[in-house]
């Protein structure tokens, strides 16, 4: 199709891009910062892989939306990697690394221990989000480790530095569940975004936690795809071919993965989401928070979808969950 044809000649003017870098930081006339950023065809021309992305969809629809649909579920099931940054890197290997295979892929997950000076209270599962990496919870683990809780923070499969090109919500539920076998069960579960929705349909199959605690996490897996089919102006009529392409493959209807499911998810859960959020809408988090059973709210402003995982305001309140004797 047209992206697939396009992307060798992006991947060229990316590595030129790449090089023309270098000689202007060997010139002089650029910090060296600057060779830390990688140029790929997804991030450096996001906006032409969308329209192609979209043109090729348009057309296999004209020939038959289950083609499409199909073509729909590749593309946004193959995220798109994070880069890490120096001292992000060197606080991962701070930590023990552990290797799991899922998939026929390697599987990072970092074990970040508490000082030998502070008592172990338990041991807490951080998951991030789509497109994410595990690092990206690196001020909230600081603040659990000097609390007393071990950390276990996988990269999913096909994120940072774990390998796999795609993966779906079923595919990343499935590995939380290997990740509870191997490290046992969890004193609490954080999900921060798309890694909050997988983490509570681990939970539904099985993970095992005493509280679940989502940061900026969308209502619901159907709203997620109808949302991806709006933000890339995928013909509409897509939606529900989409969905029962979905249903067939994984077993369980996108719908299904919404209100139904969390009214069933009744240990201790904490929804944190900031106003400013313009990736997952506070709306979201007010429809979860009236379906769990037993849950709590809590709202942050002006940090917005990424950034809230740096609010020391979260942290506290994260502190406070997973120390309270909530049931």
């Amino acid at each position: 199709m047209l992206y697939n044809l396009a992307y060798p000649f992006m991947q060229l003017s990316a590595l030129a891009h790449q090089r023309y870098h270098w000689c202007l930081v060997m010139m002089k006339r650029r910090p060296k910062l600057l060779l830390k950023t990688s140029v790929r065809p997804e991030t450096h021309y996001h906006g032409l892989c969308g329209k192609l992305r979209r043109a090729d969809t348009i057309l296999l629809s004209r020939l038959s939306s289950g083609w499409a649909a199909r073509y729909a579920i590749r593309m946004f099931e193959k995220p798109t990697r994070m880069p890490c940054m120096a001292n992000d890197l060197e606080f991962e290997q701070q930590s023990q690394q552990h290797q799991l295979t899922f998939n026929k892929c390697r599987i990072n997950v970092f074990c970040h221990e508490p000082p030998a000076s502070v008592p172990l209270q338990g041991t807490i599962l951080l998951v991030h989000g789509w497109e994410g990496r595990s690092v990206m919870f690196r001020p909230l683990t600081e603040k659990l480790l000097d609390s007393g809780y071990r950390v276990i923070a996988p990269d999913l499969i096909a994120h940072g530095s774990s390998e796999g090109e795609r993966c779906s919500f079923y595919d990343l539920a499935q590995l939380l569940l290997r990740i509870n076998q191997q490290f046992g069960a969890f004193h609490a579960a954080i999900g921060h975004s798309f890694g909050g929705t997988a983490l509570a349909m681990a939970i539904d199959a099985g993970l095992s936690t005493h509280r679940l605690i989502k940061i900026g996490s969308p209502d619901g897996l159907g709203n997620l795809l109808d949302s991806y089919i709006d933000y890339y102006r995928i013909p509409a009529v897509l939606k529900d071919k989409l969905k029962q392409v979905y249903h067939r493959r994984y077993g369980t209807h996108p719908d299904m993965i919404d209100t139904p499911l969390w009214k069933t998810l009744s240990l201790p859960t904490l929804l944190c989401h900031d106003r400013n959020d313009n990736i997952i809408d506070i709306t979201q988090a007010q429809k979860m928070n009236a379906a769990f059973p037993n849950c709590e709210l809590f709202l942050t402003d002006g940090w917005g979808h990424r950034g809230v995982l740096k609010d020391r305001n979260i942290h506290q309140k994260i502190i406070e969950f997973v120390q309270s004797d909530a049931t």
